[in-house]
């Protein structure tokens, strides 16, 4: 059974303080900025003043003078300080053995299971739409969705990864009417998305481009009348302007076609052709999943029908007869607006038959929290390179038993909070409180390059195919100033190809997800800094200290085993010892709040404080026994560094 070390010194902290006669609801423990006051603090003393009606400094003396050394093993002094706190100090000869086996024992598993209560959790992220292929921010939705995952599987709980396909939209729908009917050579290697990406755009582009037509026809006003001259330039640019604002009308009426067509599952080939692509590139920065939704598969199983209709139930949902809502079917979000006002509302299908965003979130999420009867099958789609199966909906195959989701969250950038807003105040005005309670948005910032905010519908975009070439190619320099004689020209690319991953990866979850980061290369890449190749090159260098103790120095793993904790008294060894021991409370609190930054941060701190460990310490040139034992703490840190890499999808590699 995983123990969390740290919660271990916690227990013993509040039992001593019950002994003193201390309630321990009212004690709250902290952790002191720096360790010189102790691994834990409380200011119970302060609560205890009118109580006891003596100074907290007194109170703080009284409660210290109490402890008994001999009655506890992780707890070595307990001491006033200040106006009356009081601080708890370790005792290492006890904690450092018991921090190094429980690291031993759980190995890849050490940081989880220490949850009180297990979840089942739905985590969509990515659900990018079949149009194109990705971009530096689909990365970004990617990799925060994917630690999500990751911590909290490692916390404990039970976690399914859904990619949403949006395949019934108005992107794919231009997507596919650009390759059926505007159709472009595809160049040599190009993968699909990129191909298809340039047919959308180009569609995409001339649709966009309407505003700027009409604002300009406005300009040039009403054509003059007959007998009356007008400059031959102008004329014809408004007889330009005009055919071309037919074309977008005709064109729009195409795209409206496909976009009927593509619910009834045609053109699906291509669509999934286009997913696989991108897939690639999933797959290419190791993130899977375990379910691809298919909206077309909601829309033709009358899944969408059936959570109108029971919606419908609800007085606040309605045909609109009047006012700029005639004729679509709306859900009242908000009625305290005045009584010349109409009241707020939500459209959920547009007075035309077209289902919003808003309408097919709400059917959708009524399907993902079980609200609905199942109306769709399963089936396989394929193997993911990591062994994995990935599954799909489908009309036809096979059924999936499984509970309805504790928590379902949905990676969606900050740009469409107010979308999932509505969304969730729908769901809790049409009568799903339950559910609206347990769908959470996790938000993020925006990514831009040093060129400025990149757009897919522009064409503006950088693709993250092309990021991560790029970040690869930067690795492969990295790589070559530091590369071992016995490095080979294939391991020299398989090296760059996870020290380029690692670093987009690492960047792309290193801060606030509300953030928004500006992405270059040169800094994400580098061996200085709060980088992935940072805490990389931490491991490197652990795995070149345990095998120089082997080649170099004949000290076996049975030496290793062997050594002597108690001789592990150094601040920095002990400093190690500490942080190890507060991963799983990290862990734990990543996936309480979806903070994954703070995996991120333990790992750029655990290699910082290894840094300073090696530089303070010597290893190899100890005498022995000291050697043995300093060499178990390098292979513990490892193994609690290489874990923590695991958890960010940050490859671990043992040269360079």
């Amino acid at each position: 059974m995983p123990q969390d070390c740290m919660r271990a010194f916690d227990r013993e902290i509040h039992s001593f303080l019950s002994a003193q006669g201390i309630d321990p609801s009212i004690v709250r423990l902290d952790t002191p900025a720096d360790r010189q006051f102790g691994e834990r603090a409380t200011n119970v003393a302060f609560l205890l003043k009118k109580e006891r009606d003596q100074p907290p400094r007194q109170i703080a003396q009284d409660i210290a003078q109490g402890f008994d050394p001999q009655a506890y093993r992780l707890i070595q002094a307990v001491e006033p300080a200040g106006a009356g706190f009081i601080n708890f100090r370790l005792n290492y000869d006890t904690f450092t053995p018991f921090v190094i086996e429980e690291v031993r024992a759980s190995g890849s598993t050490y940081g989880g299971g220490v949850i009180s209560e297990v979840e089942r959790v739905v985590v969509e992220h990515t659900s990018v739409n079949p149009n194109k292929e990705w971009h530096i921010g689909h990365v970004r939705n990617a990799v925060l969705g994917d630690v999500v995952g990751r911590a909290l599987r490692r916390a404990g709980h039970t976690v399914a990864v859904q990619n949403y396909i949006d395949d019934t939209g108005l992107q794919a729908a231009e997507a596919v009417l650009g390759l059926r009917d505007f159709p472009e050579p595809r160049r040599e290697g190009e993968k699909y998305d990129h191909w298809l990406g340039r047919m959308y755009v180009k569609i995409a582009g001339e649709i966009a481009s309407e505003p700027e037509l009409r604002q300009r026809l406005e300009e040039l006003g009403e054509p003059v009348q007959a007998g009356s001259t007008e400059p031959p330039d102008s004329a014809r640019e408004r007889v330009s302007i005009t055919a071309r604002l037919d074309n977008l009308t005709r064109l729009k009426q195409r795209i409206l076609v496909v976009m009927h067509e593509l619910e009834t599952g045609q053109y699906h080939d291509v669509i999934v052709s286009l997913l696989d692509a991108q897939l690639q590139t999933a797959y290419r920065l190791g993130i899977y999943y375990d379910l691809v939704n298919w909206e077309s598969h909601l829309v033709q199983s009358h899944v969408f029908d059936e959570a109108i209709e029971g919606i419908k139930q609800s007085p606040k949902v309605f045909q609109a007869t009047e006012g700029r809502y005639a004729g679509a079917l709306i859900i009242v979000t908000d009625e305290s607006a005045s009584s010349e006002d109409e009241p707020k509302a939500e459209v959920l299908i547009r007075s035309n038959g077209i289902p919003t965003y808003v309408g097919k979130d709400i059917a959708y999420h009524m399907w993902k929290f079980g609200l609905l009867p199942e109306r769709l099958k399963y089936v396989e789609f394929h193997d993911q390179p990591d062994g994995t199966l990935l599954w799909s909906t489908s009309l036809e195959g096979e059924n999936r038993s499984s509970r309805d989701p504790d928590r379902v969250i949905n990676v969606i950038a900050v740009n469409q909070t107010l979308p999932q807003q509505a969304v969730n105040q729908a769901l809790r005005v049409a009568g799903f409180d339950e559910a609206a309670s347990h769908l959470l948005h996790l938000a993020y910032g925006l990514v831009s390059t040093r060129e400025g905010k990149i757009s897919g519908r522009k064409g503006t975009s950088v693709s993250a195919d092309a990021v991560i070439d790029e970040a690869v190619r930067v690795a492969h320099e990295r790589v070559r100033e530091k590369r071992s004689a016995d490095l080979t020209d294939e391991g020299m690319r398989q090296i760059s190809e996870a020290v380029g991953v690692g670093a987009v990866r690492y960047f792309m979850v290193q801060y606030n997800p509300l953030r928004d980061i500006v992405f270059d290369v040169s800094d994400v890449v580098s061996y200085d800094g709060n980088t992935g190749l940072y805490v990389q090159y931490a491991l490197v260098r652990m795995a070149a200290i345990l095998r120089r103790a082997g080649t170099d120095h004949g000290v076996d793993g049975g030496e290793i085993e062997a050594a002597n904790t108690a001789l592990l008294q150094h601040e920095q060894e002990k400093r190690l010892i500490f942080q190890i021991a507060q991963y799983p409370d990290t862990v734990a609190t990543a996936a309480r709040t979806l903070a994954v930054n703070l995996i991120a941060e333990f790992a750029y701190d655990l290699a910082t404080t290894f840094s300073q460990f090696y530089r303070d310490c010597g290893v190899l040139n100890a005498e022995p026994d000291l050697r043995a034992a300093r060499l178990l703490l390098v292979r513990t840190v490892q193994s609690v560094l290489a874990n923590v890499c695991e958890l960010l999808g940050v490859p671990v590699i043992e040269r360079l």
